[in-house]
């Protein structure tokens, strides 16, 4: 079986948002388990994006408001087939998740924005080269502590901001796993369809070969989405849309 790839587009800010947070824990987790002090900068950049992405009120308000809605998941113990016990299971873990996210410590997460070495180092990220040794020799300074040293410190940073990850993660898991991805073609490397306004679609999936000759790209909005298979064999050379009809696998995400 031939390996795929997933192409993943949001139809909303609040997702766009969960995918950013989930692609940088994702990038800072990665730099975590390497040694070198160039992954402890990537997990640093990977911090101050997080603080970021976390540092609205609103954003906050929206998760729990998204958990909210998926508890209402409920209702659809009455439906026929349903498989009550993965339902339930679903509910506990979403239950678990908004406690989580009501006891979490605000003033640990103040306490992260507020300490020094990193609002020095943050003001310098946004600088081209603004990482360098003398802009910052504090930041110099701790790129030279033992590599478990490092990590305790950036673990640290991070830990007041599970409850937000757990709660991310749970709910693009649940919009992910509300459509079963199925065959489609795209004529001369074009696809668009219409989405039900009352269904609340979230999150379009494209799945393909990783090493088809093709890529995607998807743009939608609440009424309809459409699909571009672009061909670029050389990525010095501007890609083009294809004229071949391309096989691939669409899941259209509403829950």
């Amino acid at each position: 079986m031939s390996l795929t790839v997933c192409y993943e587009q949001p139809l909303n800010e609040r997702v766009r948002s969960l995918l950013r947070l989930e692609f940088v824990f994702q990038q800072v987790e990665h730099a975590l388990e390497n040694p070198s002090i160039w992954d402890a900068r990537v997990a640093l950049q990977g911090l101050f994006d997080i603080l970021a992405l976390t540092g609205r009120n609103e954003f906050k308000r929206e998760l729990l408001k998204e958990l909210d809605r998926h508890a209402t998941l409920g209702r659809l113990r009455q439906t026929p087939k349903i498989d009550t016990g993965t339902l339930d299971r679903v509910l506990a873990e979403i239950g678990a998740v908004i406690d989580q996210m009501h006891c979490q410590d605000h003033q640990m997460q103040e306490a992260v924005r507020q300490t020094d070495f990193l609002g020095d180092a943050r003001k310098r990220s946004h600088m081209p080269g603004g990482f360098c040794q003398f802009d910052v020799p504090a930041l110099h300074h701790w790129l030279q502590l033992d590599y478990p040293v490092r990590t305790g410190h950036l673990r640290g940073w991070l830990s007041p901001f599970g409850p937000m990850r757990a709660a991310a993660m749970l709910i693009l898991r649940l919009i992910r796993d509300s459509a079963t991805p199925k065959p489609e073609v795209a004529a001369q490397g074009f696809f668009q369809r219409a989405l039900d306004c009352v269904a609340p679609h979230q999150l379009i999936r494209v799945l393909m070969p990783v090493d088809h000759a093709c890529f995607p790209e998807i743009s939608g909005g609440r009424h309809r989405f459409t699909i571009h298979f672009l061909e670029q064999a050389d990525p010095n050379s501007r890609a083009v849309q294809s004229t071949s009809d391309i096989a691939f696998e669409l899941a259209c995400c509403a829950i």
